[in-house]
Parts: structure tokens; sequence; C-alpha cells
């Protein structure tokens, strides 16, 4: 698989992506960073400067489009430089999967990538949060070493979320 920053050129492959998850009925596109509220050029410029300068509120971060075969695949987010009050709410890393591509390995794939990164940059471990009734997503995190560590309701209220540690 391909991880690399998005670039102008990928504004319809994103859009295709948005699409396929909204006709499956889904709104939030996870790891996106704002993509759907952005205007596209803006998104770019902005998840490059993520990468190379960060920003006040969540430092550095990647956000990388996922290609196999010249496909986008998914979104993986890498949140490495975030102030520890985010880290416990947001967690330190993000992804999503095309429905159509979903229950291949490629979430499992991403997160080891992922994993790979936050080490690189320094990171003794990481948090991951997802939604309760996410179970293919916990599923993902337990398989890459995920111990659970908290379930609440801050993120969202009334739905619950689970919080998962992984030592590097």
């Amino acid at each position: 698989m391909i991880y690399r920053l998005p670039e102008l050129s990928d504004q319809a492959a994103l859009q295709e992506y948005i699409q396929e998850h909204r006709s499956c009925g889904e709104n939030s596109i996870s790891a996106s960073m704002g993509l759907i509220s952005a205007g596209y050029p803006d998104w770019v410029e902005k998840m490059r400067a993520n990468a190379s300068a960060g920003d006040e509120l969540w430092g550095k971060s990647l956000l990388y489009l996922c290609i196999d075969r010249g496909k986008l695949i998914g979104l993986l987010s890498i949140r490495y430089d975030l102030p520890e009050e985010l880290t416990q709410k947001l967690g330190d890393i993000g992804y999503g999967v095309r429905p159509s591509e979903r229950n291949k390995g490629y979430g499992t794939a991403m997160l080891r990538h992922a994993l790979t990164v936050c080490k690189q940059q320094g990171k003794d471990q990481v948090i991951l949060g997802c939604y309760k009734d996410n179970l293919a997503s916990a599923a993902i995190i337990r398989k890459n070493g995920g111990v659970l560590i908290e379930e609440n309701n801050h993120y969202q209220e009334g739905r619950t979320s689970q919080y998962y540690l992984i030592s590097l």
C-alpha cells in the first residue's frame, strides 16, 4: 500500500470516496480532518502545513491517503504531536476504510503503518478511540496490541467511546 499526503490532483478520487460513504448512509468520514466542510484546495494546503509545521491546536500531524493498486482505500490520520488533553479525547491515530474495501485487512495494515510512524517520531505509546458499537475498529486495535483503558461518552453524548492503549 502507498501512504502519501493529499495533492490537488486527488480531488476526484476523494469526491468518489466521500460519495461511496454517503451512498452507504455514512455522513461522517473517519480521519478526514475536515475534508467535507472545507474547500478542497484549502484542505490540501492545511494537511500539508500540518505535516511540515503543525498548528497551535493539533501540533504536527499527518493525513495520508492510503492507495492500493491505484485505488483510494482509506484515510489515515497520525496525530503524533497532540497535546495530552486531545490525545485523551480524540486519540493519536484515526483511520477509515471505504465501505467496499472493508474486511480485507486494510484497516489492520493502516494502523500497523501508523504505529511505525509514531515510533519513528519518538512516541512509546499511543491512545486510540472508537465507538463501542464499532466492533470492526475495536478488533483492529486489539489485533495491533490495543488494551482497553477507558469507556465514556465525552466525545459524543449518548454514544459510548472506548479508548485503547498500545505500547510501541
